[in-house]
């Protein structure tokens, strides 16, 4: 009976290496996404700095008016993770906002703004979502390697018994 156990233990055990081997490879490739997206939110803002010149596209463009409030347009919500209910899942939401105080940052910068201008924002909001999946997956590696440990234990005392 106990060597069936030991053999039940092994074989969850693999599959969860398994598990864990393809979250690992979906990790790396979100934080290539990521990074691939991050560099091109950058080659595009270097280029509307260069069109617009250096002092039209810099932190002297964010208000800095005390009576006037900076509010996000999008937000991070975690819920319960599908296959590991135990682990947060996290998601970006856009804010919907009765109140019309959500301003679109691409406006400091003028109103007519530069078609670079928009696909770095555009670039940047996918680098946020790629990190927020990575940090997804991390929670759901961390989860998969503490029942991994816990295993290992239970295994290493079924091995103990049947000496």
């Amino acid at each position: 009976m106990e060597s069936k156990d030991y053999e039940n233990v092994c074989e969850l055990l693999d599959k969860l290496y398994l598990d864990t081997l393809y979250l690992m490879e979906e990790e790396i490739k979100v934080n290539i996404n990521m990074e691939k997206a991050m560099i091109e939110g950058e080659n595009n803002l270097a280029k509307c700095r260069y069109i617009m010149g250096p002092n039209s596209v810099s932190a002297m463009n964010i208000p800095m008016n005390p009576e006037e409030t900076i509010s996000p347009s999008m937000l991070v919500k975690g819920s319960p993770n599908d296959l590991f209910p135990e682990v947060n899942s996290y998601q970006l939401h856009s804010v919907e906002d009765s109140k019309d105080n959500v301003s679109n940052p691409v406006k400091w910068f003028g109103f007519f703004t530069q078609q670079n201008l928009l696909n770095s924002q555009k670039f940047y909001k996918h680098s946020l979502q790629w990190a927020i999946q990575a940090v997804t997956i991390q929670n759901e590696l961390k989860y998969l390697m503490k029942k991994c440990r816990v295993l290992r234990l239970v295994k290493a005392s079924l091995a103990e018994t049947e000496k």
